[in-house]
């Protein structure tokens, strides 16, 4: 089979690999059939993160079960699945909290595409072996269209959560989106409004992101130097620029909360004495996507969220390479011809 692998910074290959086999019956493979960039992944393509090559690219994908070992009861082959981004078993004290990035049962930091916590293969490959298939695969519900959930894995589902947890908090909540990353931003615009904001706000200096979120029905025309002081109840940071996010911080009102999801290698500086006057606070850490998944697909079924929004490129399997080097919005690699799900 074949794995699209970093192979030095800014080049991508298909390279022959060994199939993967199964290891445990608790285990499945599967076969990416929609593969979604991540908004991290042209960093790690690039070199400009600590993560260093060669290493398979890929953490978001719907892929088809193709075999399940004997322990296996929650899905079979033919199935169409969701493949979180990170290896956890489900069973352990870390997962039972709901903190399945900190699972015990594997190398730390263990996940799809990034060779943090050893090498798990990535989610653009032909094949792919998942070790805890009942702990981790999301069967997708009838009638599901891959394409539109194929970022379920990781982004899709970290849009949600980042908006929708500290909206729940709020009643009339209004929201700033500060934007920098190709699709995060978007994609939080869409989940606060999906999640009740009364306001939604979008704060970027690009003009393609900032379109979007006008088209997911955000207001974009607040200015690059408009006055935001504690405006906002919740603010979702899916920037990497320090000035960026310590904007959002000083846009918080009293009692407010900033989701920070964009990924930042260096430290940034935030303006901690003005939060701890305001009371305010801020989150940041890698999503535990799996809880989140179904109501992320429900989300997209009944049309609350539409990320295709974000995801203008449909590509094969020659022309990703291209694709997923170039500085747009994200992409999707297909396998083949995809509508909706076929599963009865």
């Amino acid at each position: 089979m074949q794995e699209l692998m970093v192979t030095a910074p800014g080049k991508l290959a298909w390279i022959d690999s060994p199939s993967p086999h199964l290891a445990s019956p608790d285990g499945a493979i599967v076969r990416p059939i929609a593969s979604a960039s991540c908004d991290l992944d042209r960093r790690l393509i690039a070199g400009a993160t600590p993560f260093k090559p060669p290493f398979a690219i890929g953490h978001e994908c719907v892929a088809e079960v193709l075999q399940t070992g004997e322990n296996v009861r929650s899905v079979q082959p033919g199935d169409l699945i969701c493949v979180p981004w990170k290896i956890a078993c489900g069973q352990c004290a870390q997962c039972a909290r709901g903190l399945s990035t900190a699972c015990t049962a594997v190398q730390k930091y263990a996940a799809y595409g990034v060779p943090a916590g050893g090498h798990w293969g990535g989610l653009f490959s032909e094949e792919v072996y998942v070790p805890y298939a009942d702990a981790m695969l999301v069967p997708l519900p009838v009638g599901t269209n891959p394409l539109a959930v194929a970022s379920a894995s990781d982004n899709l589902t970290d849009a949600w959560v980042a908006a929708s947890t500290p909206i729940k908090r709020h009643t009339d909540a209004r929201v700033l989106v500060v934007g920098g990353t190709e699709s995060l931003g978007v994609l939080a615009v869409q989940m606060a409004r999906a999640a009740g904001a009364s306001q939604v706000d979008y704060l970027d200096t690009d003009d393609y992101r900032r379109a979007m979120a006008e088209l997911c029905g955000a207001n974009v025309e607040i200015g690059a130097h408009s006055t935001l002081d504690e405006r906002y109840d919740v603010v979702v940071a899916a920037t990497r620029d320090e000035q960026a996010l310590n904007r959002g911080l000083l846009g918080l009102a009293p009692g407010g909360h900033c989701s920070c999801i964009g990924i930042m290698f260096e430290p940034p500086r935030i303006p901690l004495f003005g939060m701890y006057m305001r009371n305010v606070t801020m989150s940041v850490g890698a999503c535990n996507v799996r809880p989140h998944i179904p109501k992320v697909l429900d989300l997209v079924n009944s049309k609350q969220c539409d990320p295709m929004l974000v995801c203008p490129q449909i590509v094969d399997c020659d022309d990703a390479l291209q694709a997923l080097i170039q500085p747009t919005a994200k992409c999707i690699m297909v396998r083949e011809r995809i509508t909706t799900s076929p599963q009865t």
